[in-house]
């Protein structure tokens, strides 16, 4: 288990350090430039890993259609970073998505069975938080409004 953690959070560090590099690329190129070259990259290394890890057989037809969307709302999460980093910074592009991805993962779980609302006090914190994380990230948005205005 405290594998799983380290790689998840080094995960997170190889977003915020992607995300970064990508948003400087796309001052210079365009965001969906910027994407498609971080794809470029990402198709490269991939195809090395996989060649020298297991080969590239794998069973295409045999994969319902709708899974391939992944990769189609990967490049556009990529893309809209690319766009949105500059121009909100690190920290609220990067804590903008992490609320959306907690808020797409609630309602998931709750509708995959994984989380029960009721009307307890564990539910009514859980919606709650969300409604907190979200009013707080778009306070911490509007007050970089105002500084960046005056």
């Amino acid at each position: 288990m405290t594998l799983y953690i380290v790689l998840a959070l080094f995960n997170g560090i190889l977003i915020a350090v992607a995300r970064l590099l990508n948003g400087r690329l796309a001052t210079h190129s365009g965001a969906f430039y910027s994407s498609w070259i971080n794809h470029i990259g990402g198709f490269l290394f991939l195809s090395i890993l996989l060649l020298f890890s297991q080969g590239f057989y794998a069973p295409l037809n045999s994969i319902p259609w709708y899974l391939y969307f992944g990769g189609v709302i990967g490049g556009l999460y990529v893309g809209l970073n690319s766009f949105v980093t500059p121009k909100l910074g690190a920290t609220l592009a990067t804590l903008l998505v992490i609320a959306g991805q907690l808020i797409v993962s609630v309602v998931v779980d709750i509708f995959l069975g994984n989380i029960r609302l009721n009307l307890n006090w564990p539910s009514l914190q859980l919606v709650i938080g969300c409604l907190m994380l979200v009013a707080g990230f778009y306070l911490m948005s509007v007050v970089k409004d105002e500084k960046r205005s005056n």
